[in-house]
């Protein structure tokens, strides 16, 4: 089996786990929901096989194309999600984060996306590195944006007045707010060391990539902004929630075709 067949596979458990997340909204017991955390941990685990299979086959950090960049985002933003999940105990948080994981991954399959590279990039750990930092960074961000979405949700149900169904399993509101606040914290620290890398990098290693560097900056101030506003209390509660939810689709949308226009870069 090459890196493709056990992402797939990885693909096919984490359908499995989020029906299964779906089933246990019925009101299941405790052992069965570290289950589902079991099945998304199996998912992780044959994703981080694919992509370490993809590494030594081109004896580099898996980031050079769409496929294997969209497969490192993702496995970013299980791997976030896990921890949470150690950290905190946040009811819903796997029916709200698989769908988005699912959608990424799968897209990332089309053949037409894992198309190699015209040239070889340069084979530097500090690149490596670069494009580690700087794609955990968008998983972190990533989640923030499904934390903000989650606490739409829960007070769309509290302003109603009506907590019924699976809503009424939703975090406390506060809760939330402060779990999108320190996923915000440590993805804009996360994306800061990425960029501040890529500027050193691009002066020693790499070609000027003008689209790529923008559009960085462009992610940079949007988040820094958020969090700025966040931090000096201008901005809370609702507002932060759609700003992350704003900031993450800006991203998902733009990322793709920035990626096309770069030379360098495909992370």
């Amino acid at each position: 089996m090459n890196d493709r067949d056990f992402i797939f596979y990885a693909l096919w458990v984490y359908v499995g786990a989020f029906l299964y997340s779906l089933y246990l909204l019925h009101g299941r017991v405790r052992w069965e929901s570290r289950a589902h955390k079991a099945l998304v941990a199996i998912g992780w685990l044959l994703h981080s096989y694919g992509l370490y299979l993809r590494a030594r086959a081109i004896s580099h950090c898996p980031v050079t194309n769409l496929f294997e960049t969209l497969m490192f985002i993702t496995w970013a933003l299980v791997l976030v999600y896990l921890a949470m999940g150690v950290l905190w105990r946040v009811s819903l948080l796997g029916e709200f984060t698989l769908p988005l994981v699912i959608a990424c991954v799968a897209s990332g399959l089309i053949p037409a996306f894992d198309q190699p590279r015209a040239e070889d990039m340069i084979r530097n750990v500090w690149l490596s590195l670069h494009a580690a930092i700087a794609l955990l960074s968008y998983g972190a961000l990533a989640l923030a944006g499904v934390t903000g979405a989650m606490y739409l949700a829960q007070e769309r149900q509290l302003k109603a007045r009506r907590m019924n169904g699976i809503f009424a399993r939703l975090p406390a509101i506060e809760q939330l707010d402060s779990i999108n606040y320190r996923l915000l914290i440590v993805g804009f620290i996360f994306l800061t060391v990425g960029i501040v890398f890529g500027f050193v990098l691009g002066a020693v290693l790499m070609k000027p990539d003008t689209p790529k560097t923008l559009w960085s900056l462009v992610v940079w101030l949007l988040y820094g902004g958020l969090l700025g506003a966040r931090m000096t209390h201008r901005l809370r509660g609702r507002k932060i929630a759609l700003g992350s939810i704003v900031a993450m689709a800006f991203v998902l949308a733009t990322f793709w075709g920035v990626n096309m226009l770069s030379a360098q870069h495909k992370f």
